[in-house]
Order: C-alpha cells, then structure tokens, then sequence
C-alpha cells in the first residue's frame, strides 16, 4: 500500500493520518509544520494534536542506521533531507500566501469597479440636473416673452449667453405672424384647384425624364437638402462636402458654390421664392447657420457664370449643437432653426438676429412651418412630431410617429411637411410614413416598409395643390391625397434622399441622391 504526503506530494516514508480531515502527511513534516504554525494542520484552520494523528503500518520499516556525522556521505544525505524538508514547508507556505494575495486582490478589484460606477452614475446625475435646470430656465424665459409688454423700451433674454433682444422685436414678429395667417386662411378657404393642374391619370405615366451627375465634390459625395426656387430653374443643393451649391436648369450649370461651413450642409433654402438676385440660408451640422446675398453680376444683362455667386452676409452661432433643419415663414421675413439639442429659434431672415427661441425636452431632427406660418412643426430623435404655438409657447399636440418602432435609429423623425390645406400633417421614420389629421390629432393613412416593398424611407412631400403626396424610399412613390390611391412608382437606381416637385401646377418631380446626382421625372407628353 502507497500513500502521498499531502505537503510534499511524495510517498511518505512514515505516513500518519489526520483524524480530523482524513489527509496524510509525512510525519516529520507535519510535526515541523505544526511547531511552525500553532498546531494548525496544513491548509485548514482545525488545530491538529499527537492525539488527532493515527500512525500508518505499512511494510516493516528497516532497521535504522547508526546516527550520521557530516563527515560521511549518509550524513549528506540527511542533512540534504533537511534542507529538502524545509524547502517543500517553505514552497507550500509561499502557495498560500500567494493564493490568499490573489484573493484580496480580486476583492479589491471588485470594490474599485464598483467605486468607479458610482461615480459615473453621480456624474451623469448631475449632468442631467445641469441640463434640466438649463432647459427649465430656457423654458421659463420663453414662457415669459408673450405675456411681457413694458411701457419703456426694455429687452427680453431670448436664452442664456445671447445678446436680448427687444421687446419690440418680438412684437412686431407676432404681429407679422398674425396678418400672415388671416391672409393665407382666408386666401385657403377661396382657393381653387387650379385647372391645369396635371392630372392624376398624367401622372400614371410619369417616368425619369432627366438626370444631373457630378454636383458637388467626391470627397466626400451625397446631396443633404435641395431646394428649388419659384420658377424651378434654379436648384439649390447641400452636401455632404460642407458646401451649397446652386444648379441652372437653364444653362446646365452651376452658377454658385457656398462654401464657408466646416461640417455637413443639413438645410439650405431660398428666402422669398429664389432666384438670382435672392439671398440664401444654409444650416450645417457645424452649429452655425450663415446667411448668402447675391452677387451684383446675377442681375447683370449679358450673365458672366464666373463672375455669379453668392457672399457671406452673416454667421449666426446661436445654436451649441448641429443645426439640423430650417424651415422658411410664408412671409418669408422669418426662419426658424433647429439643432440636436433640442433648441430652436426663430430669426429674422435679414440679419439672422435671434427673435424668439427655447428648447424641449428631447433632441430635435426636424423643423417645419405651418402653411400659416402661426404654428411650428417639431420632429424629435426619439420618436415624436410635436406642433408647438409659437405665441402661446405651448405644445398643442404630440404625436408618436414611431410607437411602433424599437431600435433609437428607426425612432428618428427623418422629414417632415404640412399639407397646403393646413391640416394633413405628414410624418417619415425609416421604417413608416404616416399622414395625420391636426383637426382629430389622429393618423389618416401609414405605410410601412412592407406595404411599399420598401428598405428605408427617407422623407415624404405633399405638392403645392395639396392633391399629391410623394413618399421617397428605395423609389419615389406618388399617391393621390383623395383616398390615398397610388398613381405611380418611380425608380431610381441611385440612393434618394429628398425631393421637390415643381411648380405650382405640380408638373414634374425632382429627387436628390447620395451620389451627388439629380433625377427629374415628368409626366408623359399627351
């Protein structure tokens, strides 16, 4: 019979046994063990006398020699079993040391994670405490602007660490606000379609007519925003290059490039219906909108294209975030921006000049006017379209446009746009398209990726009669309003990303794409 020693892992040459774990020992180590460490057995903490050691009889043990002198190679041998003895103690005392290192060492690293996510938690704590005091004292000033009428020529802070803007400033925008919205109400209600308006049937046989390639630069390819001037011979396009450019139906040309901006053009708009002699606004993930006037050349006879453009007349550094949409006053006197911050604005589009501004509780993707110019469309990141009265400083209506969304991204309000008729209302996310109703504050009509055979939708625009919608997807998609009857489907063998219809006869279509091009569809000729 063989036994292993459990502190040398030899076979021990007097082996005993431990009544109180059943482990065996090498007799002499133990004993020295034991002497060294208070009686306590190797590797536990029971306290281990002669009485709790059974010896082991196993063959006969051999008769012992006579007491060895160091002079002779058997007193070699165990001296050298003595030394082997305590190098076996020591190496096994070193094992537990180091096995117990290890753990305090764990139990550390475990209390010093811990420590650290505290301090995250209490960090980002804060940060949302600064944010919502920020927030609520935007909110607060805001809220105070309309009911605050002073006698003397005193100033109102339209949002902390901007210049205040007047009172009368302010006044004169709700005033002008308001002779804006009689008119076109009343104008609304006496409006006729007009009799050459293309037809439905006309557009059952629209197909691309014209393509534009190579705007913008390479580097850094993709069209963000286009839109076209009263008469839709101008284009105006912005780009993933950080520049505006503005494309000539007319001459096949690009007679303007807007360069300025550090970061991705988001908007870019005519103000007052275009043209070459009209001024421009583009909005730039760079935080800042600038405002472009026309050169002297674009209303010169005899046009020289090199001598045309647009200069900067202003930089407006309002925002502390990316600016991510403008949209245009029907008067065209004002423009209102938006950034990811969840702060908007309102302008005047002379100057730039802050006339009113604020904030909501969510990150903003998108901003639209109402046909009357009283009320402003707000579209969130996280999933909601929200119509908020500007004199009231009110939200009037909240919208949940992605309810049936669940990643952030497909959540992201990505277009907006008012019908001319005041009250359809129309919403895109990546996956849905929906038209509401203001009147009800309830969906009317919604797409969704499977109904259209669709991987994305981009961005949705109902014509200037009102009568048309075009939903942008992997294809352009127009339906009839009345009924919400499909006409046509238009495809694109490049990526679209938003589009215009022309004129107010709505006679042709133009989409941008993320390579830089410009497709034109057309009904076909009778």
């Amino acid at each position: 019979m063989s036994f292993i020693c459990s502190i040398s892992g030899e076979a021990p040459a007097e082996p005993v046994i431990s009544t109180k774990t059943g482990r065996v020992y090498e007799k002499r180590l133990l004993q020295k063990y034991l002497d060294e460490n208070r009686q306590r057995e190797p590797q536990t903490d029971h306290e281990l006398s002669s009485d709790d050691v059974i010896l082991v009889h196993g063959d006969p043990p051999s008769v012992k020699p006579r007491p060895p002198t160091l002079t002779s190679i058997p007193a070699l041998l165990s001296t050298f079993q003595n030394e082997w003895d305590a190098l076996v103690l020591e190496t096994f005392s070193l094992k537990q040391q180091y096995q117990q290192v290890r753990q305090e060492l764990s139990q550390a690293l475990y209390q010093n994670d811990a420590a650290c996510r505290v301090v995250a938690r209490l960090m980002k704590e804060r940060d949302d405490a600064r944010q919502a005091l920020a927030t609520l004292q935007a909110q607060v000033s805001a809220f105070e602007a309309p009911v605050s009428q002073p006698s003397k020529p005193d100033v109102m802070d339209v949002d902390a660490g901007e210049e205040p803007v007047a009172v009368d400033a302010v006044q004169a925008y709700y005033e002008k606000a308001a002779e804006t919205a009689k008119t076109l109400s009343k104008s609304r209600v006496k409006r006729e379609v007009p009799a050459d308006l293309t037809s439905a049937d006309a557009w059952k046989t629209a197909k691309e007519s014209a393509s534009i390639g190579s705007l913008h630069t390479t580097t850094k390819p993709g069209i963000t925003s286009l839109d076209l001037d009263q008469s839709s011979a101008l284009l105006l396009t912005g780009g993933n290059d950080n520049h505006a450019e503005v494309y000539s139906r007319t001459t096949d040309t690009v007679i303007g490039t807007l360069k300025g901006h550090t970061k991705r053009v988001t908007s870019a708009l005519w103000v007052a219906g275009g043209g070459l002699s009209a001024s421009i606004i583009t909005a730039s993930a760079d935080k800042s909108v600038r405002l472009w006037t026309a050169k002297p050349a674009n209303s010169e006879e005899g046009k020289d294209v090199r001598s045309m453009g647009w200069t900067k007349k202003n930089i407006v550094k309002h925002h502390k975030a990316e600016v991510v949409g403008l949209s245009i006053h029907p008067s065209a006197e004002y423009f209102a921006s938006a950034a990811s911050d969840g702060m908007w604005a309102v302008h005047e589009a002379e100057s730039g000049d802050v006339v009113i501004s604020g904030s909501l509780d969510s990150p903003l993707s998108q901003v639209a006017y109402h046909p009357d110019g009283v009320f402003l469309g707000l579209g969130t990141a996280d999933g909601f379209a929200k119509i908020f009265d500007l004199k009231q400083q009110q939200v009037l209506a909240t919208l949940d446009v992605a309810s049936t969304c669940e990643s952030e991204e497909e959540r992201r309000v990505t277009g907006l746009h008012f019908s001319e008729n005041g009250y359809y209302f129309a919403t895109v996310t990546s996956s849905e398209v929906a038209v509401w109703d203001l009147r009800k504050q309830k969906k009317t009509q919604s797409w969704s990726l499977a109904d259209l055979s669709a991987e994305r939708f981009v961005d949705a625009r109902f014509d200037k009669s009102g009568k048309y919608l075009a939903v942008v997807a992997n294809d352009i998609h127009v339906f009839r309003v009345k009924g919400w009857l499909p006409l046509v489907t238009l495809p694109c063998a490049d990526t679209l990303q938003t589009l215009q219809w022309v004129g107010d006869l709505s006679t042709a279509i133009v989409a941008a794409c993320l390579e830089n091009s410009i497709h034109v569809y057309e009904p076909a000729a009778p």
